[in-house]
C-alpha cells in the first residue's frame, strides 16, 4: 500500500508539472551519506589525491593494497537519489555516473550531485532511482588512461555534470567530498520525499559524445525499498 501511495504521489506531481522547465520529480530524502567504496566507511581504501580549488575538483580513492589491486572493485551510491548521468565520456573521463540527492540541512531541503568517474563498468541507467549503498559500477582506469582508481566529486552547482570548464572551480560550486560526507553521516529523513529539479547539464561537444536529451519527470520512479 505504501509503495502504491508513493507511486500515485509521483504521477500526480509529474502531471502537475505539465511542460514546465526544468522538469521535476520526487525523490526519497537521504537519511545519511556513506563513502562510495568500502561501504560505509571506506574500509580498505585510502585517498591518493585530494580536492584542490581551481585544480583537482574531486578526490581519488585507491585500495590499501597498492596500485591496481582495486581494479573492478564495487562502487556504491553514497545516498538515496536519482541517476542523472550514466554514460561513457571517453577522453579523460571514461565511464561516469552522476547521482542527484535531496537531504535536510538546518531544517531546509538541499540538493547535491555526486560524481563517480573513470569507472570500468556502469551498472545503472539514467533515470534510475538508487538507494544508499546500492552498487552503481566498478572501479576502472578511464579506458587505460590512468592507474585504476575512483575519481569522486560532490557538486553544489547542479548544472556542472562533467563540464568543469563551464563554471568556476571553487567552493561556491563544489563541496570537498570527504568534508561533505563526514558532515552528513546522520540526517533527518524517515520515509519522506522531496521535489527534485532535473536540470539539463552543460554537455561536452567533442566528437562521439551523444547529445544529452532533456530529462522528463515521467522517466523517474521512486525506489521504496
Amino acid at each position: 500500500m505504501r509503495k502504491k501511495l508513493l507511486l500515485v504521489a509521483v504521477l500526480g506531481f509529474v502531471a502537475a508539472q505539465g511542460h514546465s522547465d526544468p522538469p521535476a520529480t520526487l525523490v526519497r530524502l537521504s537519511d545519511r551519506f556513506d563513502y562510495p567504496i568500502g561501504k560505509p566507511d571506506a574500509l580498505g581504501y585510502r585517498m591518493s589525491r585530494g580536492f584542490t580549488p581551481h585544480g583537482h575538483l574531486g578526490e581519488d580513492w585507491v585500495g590499501d593494497g597498492g596500485s591496481g589491486t582495486d581494479f573492478r572493485d564495487p562502487v556504491f551510491s553514497i545516498g538515496n537519489g536519482i541517476v542523472t548521468l550514466a554514460r561513457d565520456f571517453r577522453r579523460a573521463w571514461g565511464n561516469v555516473v552522476v547521482i542527484r540527492h535531496a537531504f535536510i540541512e538546518q531544517g531546509q531541503v538541499k540538493y547535491a550531485d555526486s560524481l563517480y568517474g573513470h569507472l570500468d563498468r556502469i551498472l545503472v541507467r539514467e533515470g534510475q532511482s538508487v538507494g544508499r549503498g546500492e552498487q552503481i559500477g566498478t572501479i576502472g582506469n578511464a579506458h587505460g588512461l590512468y592507474a585504476p582508481h575512483l575519481h569522486f566529486e560532490m557538486h553544489k552547482n547542479l548544472s556542472i555534470g562533467v563540464c568543469h570548464t563551464a563554471f568556476p572551480g571553487d567552493l561556491t560550486n563544489y563541496y570537498v567530498p570527504t568534508e561533505f560526507l563526514n558532515a552528513h553521516r546522520s540526517l533527518q529523513a524517515g520515509s519522506r520525499v522531496a521535489a527534485l529539479a532535473l536540470n539539463s547539464y552543460v554537455m561536452p561537444t567533442f566528437p562521439g559524445i551523444p547529445a544529452m536529451p532533456p530529462l522528463q519527470g515521467s522517466d523517474f520512479l521512486i525506489n521504496t525499498r
